[in-house]
């Protein structure tokens, strides 16, 4: 399972919006709040596709060597049910 392009951006502009919203009286700390922008600045300037990664995969699927682990279906579904909950 995958997040799309489209939930992602979701989730980071629901971040922003948070954010902005507590800059006016937030509980965060100036160093929380740094951390958080950080991590903003870091998915932004991802890029959209890693050609790596899919190369990666491309490869693994035409060689039958693509296996996937019951732990990384739970991080993924895990991951979805909390970006659900932020959107």
């Amino acid at each position: 399972m995958q997040l799309s392009d489209r939930e992602i951006q979701n989730t980071l502009d629901l971040l922003k919006k948070k954010q902005s919203m507590s800059d006016v009286n937030s509980p965060l700390t100036d160093e929380e709040k740094e951390g958080i922008q950080s991590v903003v600045r870091k998915i932004d300037d991802a890029p959209v596709i890693r050609l790596d990664r899919v190369e990666k995969v491309r490869k693994a699927l035409e060689t039958s060597s693509y296996n996937v682990t019951g732990d990384d279906v739970a991080k993924k579904l895990i991951g979805r049910i909390i970006s659900d909950k932020l959107n």
